[in-house]
């Protein structure tokens, strides 16, 4: 493809301010709910909320666990469908390939996932985001109501699988023969998956960087191969189309009078229904068991999807509210926000670094509420350096990167 046909990359004037402090702004719920698991093995996963925890890190743990895990991600992933149709609209307008160029630019993240997951990480998002963005190329001609349509349908299939098959191995239980196969079988995973955590700890606690990448891979494919996948792009895809039917439906270019009702009536909707449904979940699903989907865990399931996406608008309309309030603290988190690929990254190097044995070794060694303080100490610093950054340069570094490689030339990084 001649290159001279490609759009620019988006110029600073030409970017949505509020959208950007909403990123910003996920990036800190993201980090708060990720540094749990930079001292865990991703597999611990389906077990929970942590329940040996105790005193301040219990309380800590158990808020981030009621009100901000998975709803930042959620939030991220809205943003994420925003942006796909900010970014195809401005292509359309200035190249013949929007759909390759869009292809391109996940191609990248997904490369930039893959290397993320196996050298550094495996909690990576990048790598499902990237798959799961694909699909988005089948919506490029929907309008608002037909994307909300969509996500709806798909936000409802997990819950719905979860329900499903809960029901089924609760009627199964109550025959004395059900009940002593579904216990066996069990038994005999339950063992795996703890056999195998403990590993993951003594692996990540104690060995070398090649055998944490070892690891790694083994953790990817057993939580993603197969029936992973299938639970978790239904509800990404499901954001993401929300996430493109108000962009469509020009959420973000509304009058301040429009825009402060709007906000007002998500916040209403979104809190009314997120708060219990959070509570639902703080009190009576914290020992939620994916592998074990009982009738009472997929309710506790369906609560906290529930949770996900209602406090997910809650907060975005929160942030939009006051944004068109006037309070222009909040330009605090745009430049984080701008740079949040660069900065995610940067979350799992500085941790995987600081706990895993190949760096400085303290696996282990720090509760929930000092690795939930250390992470806010980080989130804080790197508020400071993306200001920084971007006073003197026009992209993160990695934004830099991910620009050049998507549309074949090199955009000028360097402030004029």
């Amino acid at each position: 493809m001649n290159t001279q046909s490609l759009p620019n990359p988006l110029e600073e004037q030409e970017r949505i301010a509020l959208l950007d402090i909403i990123r910003g702004f996920a990036l800190f719920g993201i980090l708060m709910m990720n540094i749990e698991y930079f001292q865990k093995s991703m597999l611990a996963f389906v077990f929970g909320f942590d329940e040996t925890q105790t005193g301040i890190d219990y309380q800590v743990g158990w808020f981030v666990f009621t009100f901000i895990q998975g709803k930042f991600y959620t939030l991220f992933s809205l943003l994420f469908g925003i942006g796909f149709i900010v970014f195809l609209d401005r292509a359309i307008a200035k190249t013949s390939s929007p759909r390759f160029l869009f292809f391109k630019r996940l191609f990248f993240l997904a490369f930039f996932g893959a290397i993320h997951a196996l050298l550094i990480w495996s909690g990576d998002i990048l790598l499902t985001y990237a798959i799961a963005g694909l699909f988005l190329l089948l919506f490029t001609k929907k309008n608002a109501q037909q994307l909300r349509k969509w996500a709806i349908g798909l936000l409802l299939v997990t819950p719905i699988l979860m329900l499903f098959s809960g029901s089924l191995i609760s009627l199964a239980s109550l025959a004395p023969e059900g009940a002593k196969m579904i216990a066996s079988d069990y038994a005999t995973t339950h063992k795996q998956f703890t056999s195998d955590i403990a590993q993951g700890l003594m692996i990540y606690a104690t060995g070398t960087w090649s055998e944490a990448v070892m690891w790694r891979i083994y953790e990817l494919k057993t939580l993603y191969v197969g029936m992973g996948l299938v639970f978790q792009l239904p509800p990404i895809l499901g954001l993401f189309l929300l996430g493109a039917s108000f962009a469509r439906s020009g959420l973000f270019e509304r009058s301040k009078e429009e825009s402060l009702l709007t906000y007002k009536k998500m916040m209403r909707w979104g809190y009314g229904l997120g708060i219990p449904a959070a509570l639902y979940l703080g009190f009576y699903g914290l020992d939620m068991n994916l592998l074990m989907p009982t009738f009472s865990t997929s309710v506790a399931f369906t609560a906290q999807a529930i949770a996900n996406v209602a406090l997910c608008l809650a907060y975005l309309a929160t942030l939009g509210w006051l944004w068109q309030r006037g309070k222009t603290w909040l330009n605090v988190f745009a430049p984080a926000g701008r740079m949040a690929l660069t900065n995610y990254l940067m979350q799992s190097l500085v941790f995987t670094f600081f706990f895993y044995g190949y760096g400085l070794g303290f696996f282990g060694e720090v509760g929930r509420a000092g690795a939930t303080g250390l992470a806010v100490v980080l989130y804080v610093a790197q508020l400071f350096a993306s200001s920084w950054w971007l006073n003197r340069f026009n992209y993160g570094p990695m934004e830099w990167v991910w620009r050049a490689l998507t549309y074949g030339k090199l955009p000028a990084m360097k402030r004029a």
